[in-house]
C-alpha cells in the first residue's frame, strides 16, 4: 500500500468519478483503475467502490476505509511539513484569499511586517469578492482565508474573530437624510440602494438588514468595488449600506455617514481548515490576532 495509492482513493470518493479523479490525481484512467484494483487486493479483495451501479458508489468498507486513509494522509501531510523547516534555505508558502478589506482594517500593514520578521515564510496573498475566496478555500487552493462571518463557507474549519464591524447608511451630503446621524432603516425603504454584486458576501448581508427592517430594498447590484459605489453615492445616483470601518477609510467630504438605530454587526474572521494547521499557519495565525487593531 502506497501513499499514492491512499491518495487515487479519496479522490474517486470525492469525485465519484474515475475519469474526474484521474485528471485530478495527472494519471490515465486504466492506471487508476489498476491501483486502486491493487489496493483492494491487498486488503484481502474488499471492494472499497460499488461498479455495478450506474453512479459509483463507495461500499461500507470503503465508507471505513476513508476514515482511515483521511488520518494516514494528514499525518503524512504533517510530517513533511514539519521537516521542511530543517531544509537549508527552506522557505514556506502560505496561500492566503481575502475579501477587498485589507487596506480598511490594516492588513496590508500586518502582512507586511510579518514578511520583514519571518522572512522564511513567504505570504501569497489573492484578493476577491466572497465567493471565489470561498469556492478556492474549500478547494483547499488557499491555506488561510480572511471573511466576514455571516458568510463563511462550510466545512471543518477553525475560526479566529478578528474584529467587529457595523453596517452604516450612506448617502451624499445634499440628501434628505444627510441632516440625520442616526436612523431607523425603515426612513429609507423609498431610496434607490446601490449593492455590491452577488459574488459577494456583502449583497445578502446588505438586503437582509433591509429585510429585517420591515421593506425589501429599490436596489440596483453592480459588479463593482465599493470605491465605486461610494462615488456613484456622492454623485446623488442613490445610497448604499456599507461596512463603517470600510467607508470611514475611503475619508469622502461629498458623503455622509449615518448609523443605524439597530445595526447588523458582523466579525471579520481569519479562518483555516482543521487539519491543515502547519507551523508557518499557527505562527502566521498568532501574529496576526496578537497584532491586529494595534497598528
Amino acid at each position: 500500500m502506497t501513499i499514492e495509492q491512499l491518495q487515487y482513493f479519496m479522490a474517486i470518493a470525492k469525485y465519484k468519478n474515475f475519469s474526474t479523479a484521474a485528471e485530478e490525481c495527472y494519471i490515465s484512467q486504466s492506471s487508476l483503475s489498476k491501483q486502486i484494483k491493487a489496493l483492494e487486493q491487498e486488503l484481502g479483495g474488499v471492494e472499497l467502490f460499488d461498479r455495478n451501479t450506474k453512479k459509483l458508489d463507495i461500499t461500507y468498507a470503503g465508507k471505513e476505509f476513508y476514515i482511515s486513509a483521511d488520518k494516514i494522509l494528514m499525518e503524512y501531510q504533517k510530517m513533511i511539513n514539519n521537516m521542511k523547516k530543517y531544509m537549508d534555505g527552506h522557505t514556506e508558502v502560505l496561500n492566503i484569499g481575502t475579501i477587498p478589506v485589507m487596506n480598511h482594517y490594516g492588513l496590508t500593514d500586518i502582512f507586511f511586517k510579518f514578511q520583514e520578521y519571518y522572512s522564511n515564510i513567504r505570504l501569497h496573498v489573492i484578493e476577491a469578492n466572497s465567493v471565489p475566496i470561498i469556492e478556492d478555500f474549500t478547494k483547499g487552493k488557499m491555506d488561510l482565508a480572511f471573511l466576514r462571518d455571516n458568510y463563511l463557507p462550510v466545512g471543518d474549519f477553525k475560526i479566529f474573530p478578528l474584529v467587529d464591524d457595523e453596517l452604516v447608511l450612506v448617502t451624499n451630503y445634499s440628501h434628505w437624510l444627510a441632516k440625520y446621524d442616526e436612523i431607523d432603516l425603515k426612513e429609507a425603504e423609498n431610496e434607490k440602494f446601490l449593492f455590491l454584486g452577488n459574488n459577494t458576501g456583502m449583497y445578502e448581508s446588505c438586503r437582509q438588514a433591509c429585510i429585517k427592517a420591515g421593506f425589501v430594498p429599490r436596489e440596483q447590484v453592480l459588479d463593482v468595488r465599493s470605491s465605486t459605489i461610494k462615488n456613484l453615492v456622492a454623485n446623488g445616483q442613490g445610497v448604499s449600506l456599507m461596512m463603517h470601518q470600510s467607508i470611514k477609510y475611503m475619508d469622502d467630504p461629498r458623503i455622509k455617514i449615518i448609523r443605524l438605530k439597530d445595526p447588523s454587526i458582523i466579525n471579520l474572521s481569519l479562518i483555516v481548515r482543521n487539519g491543515a494547521i502547519t507551523d508557518a499557519v499557527s505562527t502566521f495565525i498568532e501574529y496576526v490576532t496578537d497584532s491586529f487593531g494595534k497598528l
